[in-house]
């Protein structure tokens, strides 16, 4: 019984930390599209809408990226 206690805090504690991490996308490892599209999505989010709507209908990348940017820099 003491083992299943120990093992459920131990799993409560790592599902906490993981929670409490980032997302995990770095933009370096991203390309150019979805870094413009953060870049543009976080100026939307500080009231600058800014958007390039070609991009964003035709390339997923860069859509991605502008939502991403949006959430990540929303006041």
């Amino acid at each position: 019984m003491k083992k299943i206690i120990v093992s459920s805090l131990i799993m409560a504690l790592v599902l906490l930390f993981n929670a409490c991490t980032s997302s995990g996308i770095t933009l370096q490892r991203q390309t150019p599209s979805f870094r413009n599209g953060t870049k543009d999505g976080c100026a939307t989010a500080h009231g600058k809408y800014t958007k390039n709507h070609k991009a964003f209908k035709n390339n997923s990348e860069y859509k991605n990226g502008w939502f991403y940017g949006r959430r990540r820099c929303n006041p």
